[in-house]
């Protein structure tokens, strides 16, 4: 809050008493400008009304603060306020039930009231109840392509939908359903939802994903459900007792795939299993990234800000990738966002590209900022035969749902020289690493390239089925 008022562009919000005198919309008397400091301390709890007044005053894209504020106290496990959460009117109740209820009507600020007003009325039932299923379909189904608060905003509101006494059972299966589909290769996100789920069925789903799991990818999305599920008491004894044995037998070397080993140590270390230490935040590296930064911006001022440093540590070395995702949202939730994407992929383009953790977190950062800034470098990365496959990995996936754009022509090169590295230097990260590719070419929107790569006979199937999934689906950014 306080880096988006005197950070921003308008000169006149950084003096906390012209903020809080431009506050009130309800002709009351203006607030002091100690509460704006009480607000922007942490001293004085600021609800979704107060980060909405934010967005507005401040000239900030809609939700850019309200959903990583949600997202990250969810993560947190805090108590999440109930403001304003029954205040629709029946009668737009009804009218959003019914645009929740077809494809592509419904924008994320419609998913947020919604499943907000749902939220408030928790003996809510609808008729017949397989509406409540059509309608975690239809949100599950954009979320799953939504890019950045786009997404932020919709697994909050689906996440509502799974702790809801009417809504949750068919949300789960909503769930399950597209994990389970075959001829979905998108899993990820559905198994990792049902953290919010307390129904055992939900913490029996997420066990069995542990005990045998359908891919790399489904045991990714497990594990992050099963960490956040230990933090917040989901398991019975037994259950956990069952964990602390299938944690155990993970796999949780560095050499083991890059979603899996880190989140199998995070598990053993929420479970209080001996594992692996976290990677060491390299803290030279968080502060010579913050000051960059910093320097970007003039009105950011003399000396390091600790807060800054702090997420740009979490963002890069935490060992759940959630931490990493929520740090970075509340970075791009800043007018640092920018300034720091600059800052990381000019460090990363001067450094020495073989220390492999280095690269990997540096690209995985640059994709959640929501700047374009590492295109090129990407780019140049996947067209380089010499880079380990771990390295390519990263780099393929760091383009996915980022913005700006890589050419079709450009792209047909580096699926060309990945393609010959698989056949060549094959490594158990080959799959996926092509997989990243189609990802990000599906973003990108290249539908020709797409039918290409759907053609392509040389191509895992798995590849293949991707490139059709991408054809079929528009991605969604509001």
């Amino acid at each position: 809050m306080r880096a988006n008022r005197v950070l921003g562009h308008d000169d006149e919000f950084r003096s906390a008493r012209n903020f809080a005198r431009a506050f009130r919309t309800d002709g009351d008397r203006a607030l002091a400008p100690s509460q704006i400091t009480r607000w922007e301390k942490a001293e004085s709890a600021a609800d979704g009304s107060v980060l909405s007044r934010y967005e507005v005053l401040l000239r900030l894209p809609g939700q850019s603060l309200t959903a990583s504020y949600e997202a990250a106290r969810r993560f947190l496990n805090e108590e999440r306020p109930a403001d304003g959460l029954a205040a629709v009117p029946d009668a737009e109740l009804h009218e959003l039930i019914d645009r929740a209820c077809t494809p592509g009507a419904m924008c994320g600020a419609d998913w947020r009231v919604f499943t907000r007003a749902v939220a408030g009325r928790p003996d809510l039932l609808l008729h017949p109840p397989g509406t409540w299923r059509v309608i975690a379909e239809n949100l599950l189904g954009e979320l799953v392509v939504a890019e950045r608060t786009a997404w932020l905003v919709r697994q909050e509101a689906m996440s509502r939908l799974l702790e809801h006494r009417a809504s949750a059972r068919h949300a789960f299966e909503a769930c399950v359903g597209m994990a389970d589909d075959r001829a979905n290769p998108v899993c990820i996100e559905p198994i990792s939802l049902l953290d919010a789920s307390t129904l055992p069925e939900a913490s029996g789903y997420v066990l069995a994903q542990l005990r045998n799991p359908d891919s790399v990818r489904a045991l990714h999305g497990a594990l992050l459900a099963a960490v956040a599920k230990v933090r917040r008491g989901h398991f019975t004894a037994a259950a956990t007792a069952e964990l602390k044995h299938l944690a155990a037998a993970l796999p949780l070397g560095v050499d083991d795939h890059p979603l899996v080993g880190p989140m199998a140590a995070e598990l053993a270390h929420v479970l209080r299993l001996p594992g692996t230490s976290a990677p060491a935040a390299q803290s030279q590296v968080c502060v010579r990234l913050a000051l960059t930064a910093q320097a970007r911006l003039p009105s950011a001022g003399p000396g390091v800000d600790e807060v800054l440093v702090e997420l740009v540590s979490e963002a890069m070395f935490s060992r759940n990738p959630d931490e990493r995702l929520y740090a970075a949202a509340l970075i791009t939730a800043t007018p640092y966002g920018h300034p720091l994407a600059v800052a990381v992929t000019e460090w990363l383009a001067a450094g020495d590209l073989r220390d492999e953790l280095l690269l990997e977190r540096g690209l995985g950062l640059l994709n959640k900022l929501g700047a374009p800034t590492h295109r090129v470098l990407v780019r140049s990365l996947l067209l380089d035969p010499a880079l380990s496959a771990r390295n390519r990995h990263a780099a393929a996936w760091a383009a996915t749902h980022s913005p700006g754009r890589i050419g079709a022509d450009e792209w047909r090169a580096v699926v060309g020289t990945q393609t010959a590295l698989v056949r060549t230097r094959p490594s158990p990260l080959d799959d996926d690493i092509l997989r990243g590719l189609v990802h990000s070419i599906g973003t990108d929107a290249h539908p020709e390239l797409l039918r290409e790569l759907h053609a392509d006979s040389r191509l895992p199937a798995q590849v293949r089925d991707l490139a059709a999934w991408w054809l079929r689906r528009e991605p969604r950014q509001v």
